[in-house]
């Protein structure tokens, strides 16, 4: 039997950024379980989009929490190879008065907690990206200070060596159950049990049925989504990161020249074809070159989301020294250098931050009912 003061379970930026996070407050008894290796999951294939337009108000202060640490990263981790944030900024574009009425109370409220967020109009969505063809647009909102940092497992990786520099161990195994055992947890592998005082699960779709093992049920279902990559493409004709709602269409042209392309819709079909012929329709409405893009690969993740479409955080009542950070929706990146900062704080005993009462389990159990945010 070993054993460690926190066993996290999950490794990818979530559960890195908390262990790097736990590390600074001198938590160094602890150790990072992952069934096969670092940004396996969700983080692996994340294209590295962060912004600070949310719709709610705790979702944007994380944001900008968490942007902060971004634009600091390479002085704060020291990698070998700097990192690149790229300020290229998110574009939401509307074609209809309710999204852009939508928008502008987003906007307000964004501009009120500080982010420079703006409405803008079809002339000057023309200026931020010339190339777009915005015939049905009426609006949109944009922030220049959003951004993008494409190597999202270097990052991940990054996070775990400097807590490991500080004693945290790393664990390549799958973890199978959860058990009480007396004031402790006993956190089983198909090899080795570890009793340990702390347990955070921060395994994304897998988190549902770690804590199902103990009677707790997550209101977490699993999202099948997918971006393609075309072959690159000559001249800077989708600079910011484009967000299309009512096409159901997100897309961003990389350095390199490559275009990455999402689909937020469902697909019309289970297959590669299906998603690609779908995204590049969509995008072909805004870019009309997208049509003949030859598609280099397709890359498929899974998303491990909540009805309201916010993550879960904190503890769970009952189970003293059980902790989740899970349900991101596909926002985990651009969110994880805050909540591992706030969940590091609330296991060390340094501190519970008002802002976890805004993303706690109980929100369900109380049967709230809020508006389901997908921006």
């Amino acid at each position: 039997m070993r054993t460690a003061d926190v066993a996290i379970i999950g490794g990818g930026v979530i559960g890195c950024s908390i262990a790097y996070h736990l590390a600074q407050l001198g938590v160094t008894r602890g150790v990072v379980f992952e069934r096969k290796h670092i940004a396996s999951g969700a983080t692996g294939v994340c294209p590295g989009g962060i912004r600070q337009q949310f719709e709610g108000e705790a979702e944007c202060r994380l944001a900008q929490r968490s942007m902060c640490f971004f634009e600091q990263a390479n002085k704060i981790l020291e990698p070998e190879v700097p990192f690149f944030l790229e300020r290229s900024g998110y574009l939401f574009l509307a074609e209809s008065e309710t999204l852009i009425s939508r928008f502008r109370r987003n906007v307000t409220m964004q501009n009120q907690l500080g982010i420079p967020s703006r409405m803008v109009t079809p002339s000057e969505i023309f200026e931020i990206a010339p190339a777009l063809v915005c015939d049905g647009i009426l609006g949109g909102s944009f922030c220049a200070e959003d951004g993008f940092l494409e190597d999202c497992d270097g990052f991940t990786n990054r996070l775990l060596r400097c807590a490991r520099n500080k004693g945290l161990e790393l664990a390549l195994q799958e973890v199978v159950s959860l058990a009480r055992e007396g004031s402790k947890w006993r956190v089983s592998t198909a090899t080795e049990s570890w009793l340990t005082g702390q347990v955070v699960v921060a395994a994304g779709v897998d988190s549902q049925s770690l804590v199902g093992s103990v009677g707790v049920n997550l209101p977490i279902t699993v999202e099948r989504r997918r971006l393609a990559y075309t072959e690159p493409h000559l001249g800077n004709l989708m600079h910011p990161l484009v967000v299309a709602l009512e096409r159901s269409f997100a897309g961003k042209q990389l350095l390199n020249g490559v275009f990455y392309i999402g689909w937020l819709g469902e697909t019309p079909g289970s297959d590669d074809l299906s998603f690609i012929e779908a995204a590049l329709t969509a995008g072909a409405t805004l870019l009309p070159l997208m049509a003949d893009l030859p598609v280099r690969r397709v890359i498929t993740g899974h998303y491990d989301s909540t009805p309201d479409h916010r993550p879960i955080l904190g503890n769970i009542g009952g189970l003293d020294g059980l902790y989740l950070a899970a349900g991101f929706s596909g926002h985990g990146f651009m969110l994880a250098p805050a909540v591992g900062d706030i969940m590091a704080n609330l296991i060390a005993g340094a501190g519970r931050d008002p802002l976890l009462e805004e993303f706690s389990l109980q929100r369900f159990a109380a049967n709230t009912s809020a508006e389901s945010l997908q921006i």
